[in-house]
C-alpha cells in the first residue's frame, strides 16, 4: 500500500499509560489526519490493550482487549480522519497501565519542514 501525504508537518504525540482506566492519548482540536499509533508494552508484562475513537458520548473501537507480549507494539497503521472534538483513548487492563503510545498525525496548522 503506499499513499501521499499532503498538509502540514508530521507529529508524533507520545503518553505513558499508567493505571488502567481509559487515557486520553490524543484530542483533536481540528480535523486531523491520524497517520498510525503504535502502542508498547514497557514492563514485561502481558496486558490487554483497547484503543477507541471518543466523540464526547460514545466510543468506537479500533483494537478492543488485544491480548499484548511483553516488550512488543501493537500498531495500528490505517489513516483515518479525526473530528474536530474527538480524541483517542487507550485502555490498559494492567493495574499500572505500563504502556507506551505513540499518535502519528499531520499537523493541520503547521507549515510542513524540509529542504
Amino acid at each position: 500500500m503506499s499513499f501521499n501525504i499532503n498538509g502540514g508537518a508530521i507529529v508524533t504525540n507520545r503518553v505513558k499509560l499508567t493505571g488502567n482506566t481509559v487515557t486520553t492519548i490524543f484530542a483533536a482540536t481540528q480535523r486531523t489526519t491520524i497517520l498510525g499509533i503504535i502502542a508498547t508494552e514497557n514492563n514485561g508484562g502481558t496486558p490487554n490493550l483497547s484503543l477507541e475513537v471518543y466523540d464526547g458520548t460514545n466510543s468506537f473501537y479500533l483494537r478492543k482487549a488485544v491480548a499484548m507480549v511483553a516488550g512488543t507494539a501493537v500498531i495500528f497503521n490505517e489513516p483515518f480522519e479525526l473530528q474536530a472534538g474527538y480524541s483517542i483513548r487507550a485502555t490498559s487492563s494492567d493495574g499500572s497501565g505500563h504502556v507506551d503510545c505513540h499518535v502519528s498525525y499531520i499537523n493541520p496548522v503547521a507549515a510542513r519542514g524540509g529542504v
